[in-house]
């Protein structure tokens, strides 16, 4: 069976929202017009749902890092990852924000690592995303962007680019959250806790950068 075009559409902004982009963010990070992918452009003048060509799609799919026959199968109604094992698959590491400066909580990549992490269920469909981690967020510092009590998934293999939301974080160093920025210097995070400019240290190891692709409540 052929499927419906709202289907389309509402997989899509299903799969943008989990990965923390608006319609004009997901259009602008696939470098097409802002407006491409607004509700109001997926109607044509006889009030039928319109398609996307093909490029546009395989571009917005590029960003999302989904497969286009994934795309397609979640489309028709199979899902957007195979059926999760029974034992321990479908869990996400998971730390508090104020102790993500201690010793030994992450390895020599930046990853989860050590008996200090809890183990629960993902938000979302991240399970399926290798490395991913939950900050739960224990300080008002941030609201209201990050609000106390809330949560954050973290994806480090996604790429990044400028205006992601990130988390920086490295061996001895208070953890940043913000927006990537791209300065002459290198890249910096402006954080969430009053605008603060915090410029990434050339030395390799010295701090990890990784984008936040999902903010709860």
């Amino acid at each position: 069976m052929i499927a419906q075009s709202p289907v389309f559409w509402h997989t899509l902004d299903m799969l943008a929202r989990e990965r923390g982009f608006t319609p004009s963010a997901l259009a602008r990070a696939a470098g097409l017009d802002a407006t491409a992918l607004n509700p109001s452009r997926r109607v044509g003048a006889g009030g039928a749902t319109r398609w996307p060509s093909l490029p546009t799609l395989l571009r917005v799919l590029d960003v999302l890092q989904v497969p286009l026959a994934v795309f397609a199968r979640s489309v028709a109604g199979e899902g957007l990852h195979p059926a999760m094992p029974d034992e321990g698959v479908g869990l996400l590491h998971t730390l508090a924000y104020s102790m993500l400066d201690q010793k030994g909580v992450f390895d020599q990549h930046g990853l989860p690592c050590g008996p200090v992490w809890a183990r629960e269920a993902s938000p979302g469909q991240w399970w399926g995303e290798p490395d991913a981690y939950v900050v739960r967020v224990d300080t008002d510092g941030m609201e209201p962007v990050v609000r106390d009590g809330g949560a954050v998934v973290v994806v480090p293999s996604l790429p990044l680019r400028e205006g992601d939301r990130v988390l920086m974080h490295g061996p001895g160093r208070e953890p940043v959250m913000g927006l990537m920025l791209d300065e002459p210097g290198g890249p910096a995070v402006c954080s969430f806790r009053r605008g603060e400019v915090h410029v990434s240290p050339m030395r390799e190891g010295a701090v990890w950068l990784h984008r936040i692709v999902m903010m709860t409540v």
